[in-house]
């Protein structure tokens, strides 16, 4: 008599589960390619076994590897899915101790965090499309921020090369009393 193989759906190898709630959700619908699939990569790195919710991180240049996309889509995918609520930043990420980058860590709305029930932001979209805010541009880039579109310096306010005349051009834009301290 031929023995059935328990958990036979699990002997097929490892799989990524999503939920049909995530996938009925409006905000999932209004996701772009990109960010479905990324948030699959990152949904892949969860581990029920030892629960690491707030602690799933996908270096950018990694993700890079793995979608064949590039990084700026990768940034834009990560802003999109905070925007719609599927991931909310546990930490921040950093340049390490021994000099080596630390990739910022995420946390899964749909699923357990900390042993308290899933927040499911992504339920409480308030229906504003991503993009459609106006952000203000980094300095450098073209925009409201940018370059082309801030005051120009007068030519005399260039400050020559030297030190001393560097802490007098500086002195002269902070007030009179450092003026005066410094060189009084």
């Amino acid at each position: 008599m031929k023995q059935r193989k328990k958990n036979s759906a699990h002997n097929n190898g490892p799989f990524v589960m999503l939920l049909i709630e995530v996938l009925d959700a409006p905000a999932w619908r209004a996701l772009s390619h990109g960010a479905k699939v990324l948030y699959i990569a990152l949904r892949r790195r969860y581990y029920a076994t030892i629960d690491n919710n707030g602690k799933i991180y996908l270096p950018q240049r990694t993700a890079k590897r793995e979608l064949h996309s590039h990084r700026d889509q990768i940034a834009r995918w990560f802003r999109e899915l905070e925007h719609y609520g599927f991931i909310v930043l546990a930490s921040e990420g950093h340049l390490g101790v021994h000099g080596f980058g630390r990739a910022p860590c995420w946390r899964l709305t749909e699923l357990p965090y900390k042993n308290e029930p899933p927040t499911k932001d992504f339920l409480a979209w308030n229906g504003v499309p991503f993009g459609s805010q106006k952000t203000e541009s980094r300095p450098g880039n073209p925009g409201q921020g940018g370059p082309e579109n801030r005051a120009k310096e007068p030519a005399s306010e260039k400050v020559p090369l030297g030190p001393e005349s560097r802490a007098k051009a500086w002195a002269r834009k902070t007030g009179p009393n450092l003026d005066s301290a410094l060189h009084g």
